[in-house]
């Protein structure tokens, strides 16, 4: 199973729209032509100039310590504009786009100075600076507009947490897109984002509870989580198609298993993350906070909070289905193929012309009344039927017209 506090790699299907994207959280499935990515890529896309320079001049000290920051300058300006530009008015992702840019804020910061502990502890003066440049632009420049994209100073400053909520937002944002294709075709979109649903579904089941709380950044950024609903998708398939395919695609029984390892999985949200890291700050004040995750532990924790166990009689059932189709369904399809080969074989083939006709011989000579089909074999046509009818040997019968 998918582990949300992963930093191993995870192998990705070959696939010409798909990449491997590397994150704080380990390797991620990405399709390069779904919305999520599309946008991130705009954001990292190269920028040669910053029209608001100004805006920037407190941070001149330390960026000739760390020279990248004049990159991030740029970027950071040209993005505000983005951001406050691809404002739809009724578009679900509005405020979506604008938690992109605070996580593509916080970690390009990162990686730059993730290397050295020493520079690390710069983190949160950098960002501070960063996001108050930000605020100004957005405050002189777009005072006018509708919306405004600020920096969000509730979200938690943890690569993490940052990095799962990312995760959340990405699949309900890509969600319509993959469920047109799952639902048009299932059997080959199954095999094409396998990979991706082990990644996206854990986080969906251990976040989404978040999403009802005014407080946490779920609610906050994303109006109706519940349109994304993945087995919602589940009512719109075509049940046939699926029963016929099932026994012979193991991707489906994977797929299954992600959703039921998912569901009883321990639940997070920032709650969580808040109070843990406010017990690693006492007892370590020194410590890192960045990179504190929930861990395998955290079922045994003062944090935990069970997953969903409503599906136990599902899982049960389904498992039931499972061993018929494999025990029984299986080897009475294989048994049923092989009458049908048979059958043919006996009735289309010129063997089973000749088995029949000896057949037919011997009925003749055991019974004294033969049927009609018996007749047509030993004489060849029906025409013939007509010049041996006066042969007293052969009583014909005819259960048809006695009856």
């Amino acid at each position: 199973m998918f582990s949300l506090d992963s930093d191993s790699t995870s192998q990705v299907e070959a696939d010409v729209d798909s990449i491997s994207e590397s994150t704080i959280k380990g390797e991620r499935v990405i399709f390069k032509y779904l919305p999520a990515y599309l946008f991130e890529e705009k954001l990292k896309e190269h920028a040669s100039s910053n029209e608001y320079s100004k805006y920037y001049n407190g941070l001149y000290n330390i960026s000739k310590r760390y020279p990248w920051l004049e990159d991030i300058f740029k970027k950071l300006s040209r993005n505000i504009t983005l951001v406050q530009r691809s404002y739809v008015e009724g578009d679900d992702f509005n405020k979506k786009r604008c938690y992109d840019l605070n996580y593509w804020l916080y970690n390009e910061v990162y990686k730059n100075l993730q290397s050295s502990e020493k520079d690390l502890i710069y983190f949160n003066e950098i960002t501070t600076d960063l996001k108050r440049a930000w605020k100004k632009i957005v405050d002189d420049v777009f005072r006018n507009d509708h919306y405004k994209c600020y920096p969000d100073e509730k979200l938690l400053v943890n690569m993490g947490f940052l990095q799962e909520i990312k995760d959340l937002f990405d699949f309900y944002e890509d969600f319509n897109e993959m469920k047109k294709e799952i639902v048009d075709d299932t059997y080959n979109s199954c095999f094409k984002y396998v990979d991706y649903l082990k990644q996206r579904i854990p986080v969906y089941y251990a976040w989404r509870d978040s999403c009802k709380v005014d407080d946490f950044a779920c609610k906050r950024y994303i109006d109706d989580y519940m349109k994304y609903r993945p087995a919602g998708i589940v009512s719109e398939l075509s049940y046939i198609s699926v029963i016929l395919t099932y026994p012979g695609n193991p991707c489906y029984s994977s797929v299954y298993d992600v959703f039921i390892d998912a569901k009883v999985q321990p639940k997070r949200n920032d709650d969580i993350y808040r109070r843990k890291m406010e017990k690693l700050a006492k007892e370590n004040p020194r410590g890192n906070l960045l990179l504190t995750d929930m861990g395998d532990g955290l079922r045994e924790s003062e944090f935990f909070i069970p997953g969903d166990h409503d599906v136990y009689w599902y899982r049960k059932g389904w498992g039931i289905y499972n061993r018929i189709t494999h025990n029984i369904t299986l080897p009475m399809l294989g048994i049923a193929g092989v009458f049908l080969i048979l059958y043919a074989f006996y009735k289309f083939t010129p063997l089973g012309k000749m088995f029949k006709h000896t057949r037919a011989k011997v009925r003749r000579r055991i019974q004294p009344n033969i049927n009609y089909d018996d007749i047509v074999l030993l004489y060849g046509s029906e025409e013939s039927l007509a010049s041996s009818s006066v042969d007293s040997s052969y009583n014909l019968s005819y259960a048809s017209s006695l009856s």
